[in-house]
């Protein structure tokens, strides 16, 4: 329990601004539903085991301890920020894991992290959160474990066992591990019209090494007949928000989470030169190529309720896996690749074990944080009714749906090259910069004068936020 209204307030305020990071980064993007995923059987063997046969080695390595799984019993509640938004999907996930372990209740709450204060006030204390960018204040109140006591019980669990990037979302500068990756957003693929790209004399999507190459080449797409906008692509200044436009193209021209967050030191650089030479790069992209007048006209001649890539008038568009299947459902001639190779980066969430839970649950919450984040049980049953990825590597299903589905196989290729991480602000900067970026696109702002302010903003927060 909390031992102050004080530190109860402080945590509701955080977990609001964790329900914000909610709209800026694009792996909090996708729909629920099973992804298009036809509902085979399951690969692995520990998706259908029977409670009377129900034994494991403690996950999907054969020389850990052998575990009777219908002995560990207990009560867990599981809170996320999607709260009822995803409910069946998670209802369905939990049947899974029951037939795993028959003797652990899971309870999925629908409320969300922003209530979290609210519930520990209330006795409803969840005993497994998704905490991902609330984590860094999350511990500092003593609200979620260290899991290194639990990773030592269980020498199968190993930072091998995950993407890289993934896996180091959660592990601290001292190495403390605070949560495991449960799944993964390749960010980003693109989905392509190949009859464009060959019109305008080209066979594939070439590789390119920096923004210049990239401009160089979308610019071919972007034509305009008498007047009149004919042919486009995306629009580097919208992928996925503001935000990550701007770590998309920033990644692209060098940069990586630290260039734009130091943890360890709580500083913010948006006004590093590679995120300035970026910012400069969408500005200047947008002031030579989109006309919003032209645009205007364009949009106005597409059939209703198509946009320009549907209709043949934009080449390609970046996308999150689900967004991808919805286009691949409506045009079954769409071709993909991934986006170019340093703009790659995964995001995604993870879970934790909140100290605030019942000890006496605590072997069934971990229990079902393992199976989530660690087997192959749980990353199928995850993307079979989720569309989402497992943030393990070793996948068998996932392989298995990458060799029939294309839009599976290239979420796949992504997450093979994507070496970076987005970077985690732990303060809420999501109105101010959204507003800013708004008069940058409009030519009120220059775009070094908006990244010195919100350099100079966001640092301001984070020193209020100093013990």
């Amino acid at each position: 329990m909390m031992k102050s209204s004080q530190k109860g307030f402080r945590l509701l305020s955080l977990t609001c601004a964790l329900a914000l990071l909610v709209t800026m980064v694009a792996a909090c993007s996708g729909s629920g539903g099973n992804g298009g995923n036809s509902p085979t059987t399951p690969n692995n063997t520990n998706a259908t085991t029977k409670p009377e046969d129900n034994t494991n080695t403690g996950g999907d390595d054969a020389n850990a301890p052998t575990v009777n799984l219908a002995d560990v019993k207990g009560e867990v509640r599981v809170i996320t920020p999607w709260g009822a938004g995803f409910g069946e999907n998670f209802k369905k996930m939990f049947e899974d894991f029951n037939k795993d372990y028959p003797n652990v209740k899971v309870i999925y709450m629908e409320q969300t992290t922003a209530d979290l204060a609210a519930l520990i006030a209330a006795g409803e204390t969840p005993d497994v959160i998704s905490s991902n960018g609330l984590a860094i204040d999350l511990r500092k109140d003593n609200m979620i474990e260290d899991l290194t006591p639990y990773l030592n019980s269980s020498p199968d669990i190993t930072p091998d066992l995950y993407y890289e990037p993934a896996y180091a979302r959660s592990v601290d500068v001292d190495g403390s591990v605070w949560a495991l990756p449960w799944h993964v957003d390749p960010n980003f693929a693109l989905a392509y019209n190949n009859d464009v790209l060959e019109q305008y004399g080209f066979t594939e999507i070439p590789e390119v090494q920096s923004l210049q190459e990239f401009g160089d080449f979308l610019r071919k797409f972007w034509v305009t007949e008498n007047g009149e906008q004919v042919m486009t692509t995306f629009s580097p200044h919208e992928v996925y928000g503001p935000f990550n436009s701007l770590i998309t193209m920033s990644f692209l021209n060098g940069a990586d989470a630290s260039t734009f967050y130091n943890p360890s030191e709580r500083k913010v650089s948006f006004n590093d030169p590679l995120i300035v030479e970026a910012l400069d790069w969408i500005v200047n992209f947008k002031r030579e190529n989109i006309n919003d007048e032209r645009m205007g006209k364009l949009n106005s001649t597409l059939p209703e309720n198509t946009g320009r890539f549907s209709a043949g008038k934009s080449l390609m568009e970046p996308h999150v896996t689900p967004s991808l299947r919805g286009l691949l459902e409506q045009n079954a001639d769409l071709q993909f690749a991934p986006m170019p190779a340093e703009s790659l980066w995964i995001g995604g969430w993870s879970f934790s074990l909140t100290s605030v839970g019942k000890k006496e649950n605590k072997d069934a919450a971990w229990a079902l944080l393992k199976w989530m984040t660690s087997t192959k049980a749980g990353a199928e049953s995850q993307q079979k009714h989720f569309g989402w990825i497992s943030g393990i590597k070793d996948n068998p299903y996932l392989e298995s749906e990458a060799k029939k589905d294309p839009v599976t196989a290239s979420a796949f290729e992504v997450l093979k090259n994507a070496k970076k991480l987005p970077p985690t602000i732990p303060v809420d900067i999501g109105k101010e910069f959204d507003t800013k970026w708004a008069e940058v696109m409009a030519g009120t702002l220059e775009p070094k004068a908006f990244l010195d302010h919100m350099t100079t903003f966001t640092q301001a927060l984070l020193d209020e936020q100093k013990p």
